[in-house]
């Protein structure tokens, strides 16, 4: 089972009634691209509080849009791959008590940077501590054996503060009680510091300059009858460069390091706590590569398709130049990209589905064309002449001249590059059949280039003909580098 789409309306930023739609399709995983304030933080949420057990969750009317607060047809859908479907609607629960999301619940992970910055920014303090975050979020739902049974570390921690004596009263049966409760969170907790420690650290060798080795320091919780509280919640991080401890780490290292070791930690938590399941394990990325450059972001997508290639990962951005790059770097089907923008009001989000191939533009070339919209295909067909091209340079490492911005980058560089690359390794191979093809193929483009594929030739009076644009969207179909 694979969660095939999901329908959000009325819901944060998606303003009621219409209904926006995020479908899989062949992929396994969505990347979704917007600027800031364009919606993607609503869909954060959406999956986030559909998926939400917590019995102090908010209800759906907390959410609700308010451009219209007349609407009550509010709704969260995920639907799956076997037509099932399931839905969260305003003044409804949640539904996490019914499979296939009552399973799905216990395998979600939602992050985004706030949740970095728990792990370094936002500690007080000469030491980072975990416990809160592990207890709450990073092995939460690892299920561990307890007397006989099983049960959730989550749940054994809040069995702990449910049984608190400073809210009962220091009798001995309460202080029994509490101590027991104690320990048997503490008999469960502590044996899973060290997978959870190790994990993250063979995650963080996955950066540039691996030298950081993370570690771990944990003393069991205990009850002090003087104070009413418990004390020694703390699961202190330390971090080893070169084998000397970094002291106060987390206000020394630079943020790329930092951003990783907190991703790390989460990403590690998930590994460790979740199972080999029939249901959707879901992974959801919201800008957490933000404090990363672009040396320090690559890494990232290895250690999704390496570690969570049986996941359904979420990933979202505001970086447009990153987005592209993904496109380009990881293999077809892999992403079912959306854009998000906000339209000329300013406040309503707008969606669309992202080509993630060439063929995308190429198929909606053939459709203008069929319509008698030349020019629409026109610009359809250079649009995919130039993903070939671009995609064929960044896959082999084609130089080409240099330029910071790489949306500066000249599409005729780039061409002139791919070609002769192509011809040369045809030579250098002997096949000559297959440089002669290549460069009768290369031709037909360089012909199609100076009407249809030519940008400046949208512009002009004299329209395109149907001929001129037919042709140029077979050059560019039957356009290969190999």
């Amino acid at each position: 089972m694979n969660i095939a789409e999901i329908v959000i309306s009325d819901f944060r930023g998606f303003a009621g009634p219409t209904r926006y739609d995020f479908a899989f399709g062949n992929a396994r995983n969505l990347f979704v691209y917007g600027e800031n304030g364009s919606g993607k933080s609503s869909l954060f949420r959406a999956v986030q509080e559909f998926f939400n057990r917590q019995k102090s969750a908010k209800p759906f009317a907390d959410f609700k849009n308010d451009l219209d607060p007349t609407l009550t047809s509010g709704t969260v859908s995920f639907r799956y791959d076997d037509g099932t479907e399931q839905s969260w609607a305003f003044g409804g629960d949640r539904p996490v008590k019914d499979s296939p999301a009552s399973q799905i619940a216990l395998q979600v992970g939602c992050l985004d940077y706030r949740s970095l910055l728990e792990t370094n920014f936002t500690q007080k303090g000469p030491r980072v501590n975990l416990f809160k975050i592990a207890v709450g979020h990073l092995v939460g739902n690892l299920e561990v054996p307890v007397q006989g049974g099983s049960k959730r570390i989550g749940e054994l921690w809040q069995a702990v503060e449910q049984t608190n004596p400073g809210n009962h009263g220091h009798y001995p049966t309460y202080l029994k009680k509490a101590r027991q409760t104690l320990k048997r969170f503490n008999d469960a907790f502590e044996p899973v510091i060290t997978p959870l420690i190790d994990k993250a650290t063979e995650l963080l060798q996955k950066f540039p300059n691996g030298d950081l080795i993370l570690g771990a320091s944990f003393q069991p919780v205990d009850y002090d009858e003087a104070t009413r509280k418990f004390v020694k919640t703390e699961l202190l991080l330390s971090v080893r460069r070169g084998g000397t401890e970094v002291s106060d780490h987390h206000n020394i290292l630079n943020e790329a390091r930092l951003s990783a070791i907190g991703l790390v930690i989460y990403l590690a938590g998930l590994l460790i706590s979740v199972p080999a399941s029939i249901y959707p394990k879901l992974l959801v990325l919201d800008d957490v590569l933000v404090g990363l450059d672009m040396a320090n972001r690559m890494p990232v997508l290895n250690i999704l398709a390496e570690y969570f290639a049986d996941w359904q990962i979420i990933l979202m951005t505001h970086d447009q130049v990153w987005y592209e790059m993904v496109m380009m770097e990881t293999p077809p089907n892999r992403w079912s990209a959306y854009e998000l923008w906000l339209a000329d009001d300013g406040f309503t989000p707008m969606h669309r589905s992202w080509p993630c191939d060439a063929n995308f533009f190429i198929q909606r070339a053939k459709r203008h064309l069929a319509e008698n919209d030349q020019r629409a295909a026109g610009l359809y067909a250079r649009a995919g002449f130039e993903w070939k091209v671009k995609a064929f340079c960044d896959k082999h490492s084609v130089p080409v001249p240099f330029t910071k911005d790489i949306r500066k980058l000249k599409i005729e560089s780039a061409w002139k590059a791919a070609k002769d690359r192509s011809v040369k390794d045809a030579s250098d191979a002997g096949d000559l059949a297959k440089k002669t093809s290549l460069e009768a193929l290369f031709h037909s483009i360089d012909a199609a280039k100076k009407v249809v594929l030519n940008p400046l030739s949208h512009s002009t009076p004299q329209p395109l003909t149907k001929a001129e644009v037919q042709a140029a969207i077979d050059a560019v179909d039957t356009l290969s580098f190999t």
